[in-house]
């Protein structure tokens, strides 16, 4: 963002910002104010005369409507900004989560991760920490403020598990004891699949899904909450959940780890995409 980058520009808005806030018939109290010289103050007020963004009303700066509106547009852009990375960065300052043991209104209370939940308890310390806006009993939920820090949880895994296609011969094509193999080693905390070819696979080894319906979404929020995932489904399902990870993995300060497990006859060429 070129307000962050650009040292020039971001002190035009600081001085603009204390001319628009305040009082100032000195330069000194706005340099003290922002923490620059009042020499520097100075060059940068001259500057901004001349482009119409200050001037000078009974001895005191103000910022002219330009000014107003210059300031205006840039802080706008920088909330922007802001509340993109944030986002991206999933920071939160109030939320709701499950009572891990009885809470009083206005306690201080400690964040933990626990099967991929939310989980608050009152007087146990955590590196992420909030106030309690309601009374709680365990396992009922709490509405959470001012919460900060981390919460400290290790990223889940997402495991794609490519099965024959419809043309390949579905599960006609597929060795179910393998399957089964490969589910009980992964021992994965949520199925997701895609298609009749995955649900009638997850019935043939007597499994079922936790979802079905948006799979991408469902498997990164899993594994963003600590939970391991298992995705079943055939080539462009599994193609489709790849970009989605790495969409994901491209635009967050998290990277979710994932695995292609091909249980493809090896007689049946993949097809290009």
């Amino acid at each position: 963002m070129k307000l962050l980058r650009d040292k020039s520009l971001s002190t035009q808005l600081l001085i603009l910002l204390e001319v628009a806030t305040g009082h100032h018939s000195h330069l000194i109290t706005i340099a003290e104010k922002i923490g620059v010289t009042k020499q520097a103050v100075s060059e940068y007020i001259k500057k901004m005369k001349e482009e119409g963004l200050i001037h000078t009303i009974n001895g005191e700066y103000r910022a002219t409507m330009q000014g107003i509106q210059f300031l205006h547009s840039w802080l706008i852009e920088l909330k922007k900004f802001l509340d993109t990375s944030m986002q991206k960065l999933d920071i939160i300052e109030s939320g709701a989560a499950i009572a891990g043991n009885n809470i009083k209104k206005g306690q201080k209370v400690g964040l933990f991760m626990e099967n991929g939940n939310l989980v608050a308890y009152s007087r146990r310390d955590s590196p992420s920490t909030g106030i309690a806006m309601t009374d709680a009993f365990r396992g009922e939920d709490v509405s959470i403020t001012d919460m900060e820090g981390i919460v400290e949880h290790e990223i889940g895994r997402i495991y794609l598990i490519e099965l024959p296609s419809p043309d390949d011969g579905g599960t006609r094509a597929l060795k179910i004891e393998k399957l089964k193999n490969t589910m009980n080693k992964i021992k994965p905390d949520k199925i997701g699949f895609h298609g009749a070819v995955a649900r009638a696979a997850l019935g043939k080894v007597g499994m079922t899904g936790d979802f079905e319906f948006a799979p991408s979404d469902a498997a990164i929020d899993a594994a963003q909450r600590g939970l391991d995932v298992a995705f079943l489904g055939c080539g462009e399902g599994v193609k489709k959940m790849i970009s989605e990870i790495e969409e994901f993995n491209n635009s967050s300060g998290e990277r979710i780890y994932y695995e292609v497990i091909s249980l493809r006859p090896k007689n049946i060429k993949k097809r290009n995409a």
